[in-house]
């Protein structure tokens, strides 16, 4: 009897131990959660990795699963990208094996959200629709606000507002049904930023002042460094230096306290601007030097490919489990057929059913073997390009390294120069050619890695790079732009000549708008149409006639760039109504085979 009593006492013992250890796993995780609302990430990384080991040894998924998530976003927040991407996968793994549609809906926006700061927007909108579709499913609205918010993210950083509006307005009025201030602010923020690039500043100032207030009373480290760098950002663009200088300064102490990298970087490149135009050009070079310098390590090409290569190993990793899935249920097949033959040696009539059913189940393993080996080829073959491709990218970037810092300190160095040179016409007159020969370098670099990179090689990513390329050059000139693109473009690629060919003659238009025609507007315009790419640029300048001049406006360098890929080239000038320069080329001949 005592015996039993005894042994009694280890089993409640020994409940009560392991009690205690998963409810301090637990409170590890919600301590974790608490401190990543804060901003506090360094803190929170180490509650959520002690927790893991616990969840592992319990059997736990579900927890292990939300550590894991966890895990990946604080990674995220501190920059690390690629451990943040290994967890989400982690996380997502367990989430399918549960059939946990929400936590799976979850990951894949914030994989989302991952791609996104790479600026990989292709990527960063699928995983926010498969989310919102997930979210939608699972009737979880606040989920449904987040990724329509991050939808406004990537449509703002493509220049399209009004999508971008229309989004985080979406979002808002989910959260203030759902009383979430910390989102609140942040969709505030949004939409100040919005309101900002469409030269509204003190709608903007308003958001971004009642976003601060809201991160302030929720103790939100994080935004509250984000709201102070981007206010200083609109009073830089309103005039006032001094107090954009006061906030930027504020926001990168904060954003240092809890090692937000992406706005410790923002706020460099603010505080650099601010004194720059208070004329305090030792310590604008400083904190250029040091925006550059944190810039390049937390967004760069290679970073990018890993990514990618990342993604590529997850789904031959996924391949191989269904591979050892298919070998199981092969296995058990097997024993099914054993007992069958055990069956026929007693029941001769079956011997004919059971050499059958033998022949096909060879017939289906040789279809299915030859099926493998070609999926094997194709993913080898595939894993090779890449390599080609990351090998490329990591050659330009090198170029892109070496070049680009020293033309950007040549073009700042000239900036300053000019600046210090307005009484000597001739040193000025020289300062401003090499300080546009630099920007054209540094340009034509940037140009040169986007078109190495095979995912860009599109129809689609090259309009859109022709539309932002347009707005950015004529920025600096009187003239308005206005861009009629088609809604929805084909993401067919296309052959590295044409993108090459169509992109130059598009740079030299506007280049001609720019420098001769006299123009206060001009409207470029992109449509597929009877099987044609075509594209239009009207200005209403002064118009030229076009026989006499058109040696002197490099048409015909343009007439022949189209002709070699078989494209057509026609333009209409006259002094009453400008220039018109229309270009149309067959789909089959530019796209890629």
């Amino acid at each position: 009897m005592k015996k039993n009593y005894i042994f009694l006492l280890l089993i409640l013992n020994t409940f009560f131990v392991f009690s205690q250890i998963k409810t301090a796993a637990e409170n590890f995780l919600n301590q974790g959660e608490t401190l990543y609302s804060k901003g506090n990430y360094q803190e929170a990384i180490l509650k959520f990795n002690k927790c893991v080991p616990i969840f592992i040894k319990s059997g736990n998924n579900q927890l292990l699963g939300k550590a894991y998530n966890n895990i990946g976003r604080t990674l995220s927040q501190m920059g690390n990208s690629e451990e943040a991407l290994k967890n989400y996968f982690l996380s997502m793994a367990i989430s399918k094996q549960r059939k946990d549609t929400l936590s799976t809906a979850k990951t894949y926006k914030n994989i989302g959200t991952l791609y996104e700061e790479q600026n990989d927007f292709l990527n960063a909108m699928q995983y926010y629709d498969t989310s919102f579709e997930l979210a939608k499913k699972s009737k979880n609205f606040l989920l449904m606000a987040d990724c329509q918010n991050n939808m406004g993210v990537v449509y703002e950083q493509e220049a399209k507002y009004q999508k971008a509006l229309k989004m985080y307005s979406n979002a808002l009025e989910i959260y203030k049904s759902k009383g979430d201030e910390q989102k609140i602010s942040m969709v505030l923020n949004n939409l100040a930023i919005v309101q900002k690039y469409l030269k509204n500043y003190p709608e903007a100032i308003k958001n971004y002042e009642a976003a601060l207030i809201l991160s302030e009373k929720l103790g939100d480290k994080f935004m509250v460094a984000a709201n102070q760098n981007n206010l200083g950002n609109v009073y830089a663009l309103t005039g006032n230096y001094t107090k954009s200088l006061e906030l930027c300064k504020l926001a990168n102490e904060n954003a240092k306290a809890i090692d937000a990298k992406e706005v410790i970087i923002e706020s460099y490149d603010g505080i650099s601007t601010a004194f720059e135009k208070l004329n305090q050009f030792n310590d604008a070079i400083k904190y250029r030097k040091l925006y550059e310098l944190e810039k390049d390590n937390f967004i760069n090409i290679e970073r990018s490919g890993q990514l990618a290569e990342m993604q590529v190993k997850y789904e031959t990793q996924k391949k191989v489990d269904e591979i050892k899935l298919l070998s199981q249920e092969s296995k058990i097949r097997l024993l099914k057929i054993r007992d069958q033959e055990f069956q026929i040696e007693r029941n001769n009539y079956l011997i004919l059913a059971f050499l059958v059913l033998l022949t096909s189940i060879f017939i289906v393993w040789y279809f299915w073997k030859s099926k493998q080996k070609l999926r094997i080829k194709l993913i080898e073959e595939r894993i090779i390009q890449k390599t080609e491709e990351h090998e490329r990218l990591r050659i330009a970037k090198d170029i892109h390294d070496d070049l680009g810092s020293g033309l950007t300190k040549i073009n700042f160095l000239s900036e300053i120069i000019l600046q210090k040179t307005e009484h000597l016409p001739e040193i000025r007159i020289n300062s401003e050619a090499v300080k546009e020969t630099a920007k054209k370098m540094i340009e034509n670099m940037r140009d040169l890695i986007w078109a190495l990179n095979p995912d860009n090689t599109t129809i689609a990513n090259l309009l859109a790079r022709m539309r932002e390329y347009s707005t950015d050059y004529l920025e600096d000139y009187p003239i308005e732009i206005q861009n009629y693109f088609q809604e929805s473009l084909p993401k067919t690629a296309i052959t590295k000549e044409a993108h090459r060919e169509l992109f130059m003659v598009v740079k030299e238009s506007f280049n001609n708008v720019a420098k001769h025609s006299k123009a206060t507007k001009v409207s470029f315009s992109a449509k597929i149409e009877l099987d044609y790419l075509k594209l239009s640029i009207k200005d209403n300048g002064v118009g030229f006639n076009v026989e006499t001049d058109k040696k002197g406006n490099g048409l015909r360098n343009m007439q022949s760039r189209l002709e070699s890929i078989g494209g057509i080239f026609t333009i209409i000038s006259n002094h009453a109504n400008g220039t018109e320069i229309n270009v149309a080329v067959p789909l089959q001949k530019i796209i890629k085979k």
